[in-house]
């Protein structure tokens, strides 16, 4: 099997009122914890918390190895 490598990639990121949008997502759901997997420099997290609402955000491409 080869892996896929990418000469260069360029992260970015979406806002939480587009979360809320693409998802569909209630004050109910942002009152419960929410996942943020692969979201890169979304600021979903950022906003989110900033409200009070519990985001945890995990993306590989931030992986502390990959940084000197």
């Amino acid at each position: 099997m080869m892996a896929m490598v990418l000469e260069k990639v360029v992260p970015f990121g979406r806002s939480l009122d587009e979360y809320q949008k693409m998802f569909n997502l209630t004050v109910i759901d942002l009152a419960k914890p929410i996942l943020g997997v692969g979201d890169g420099p979304a600021s979903l997290n950022a906003e989110g918390t900033k409200r009070g609402y519990a985001i945890t955000s995990i993306d590989p491409i931030f992986n502390r190895s990959n940084f000197p």
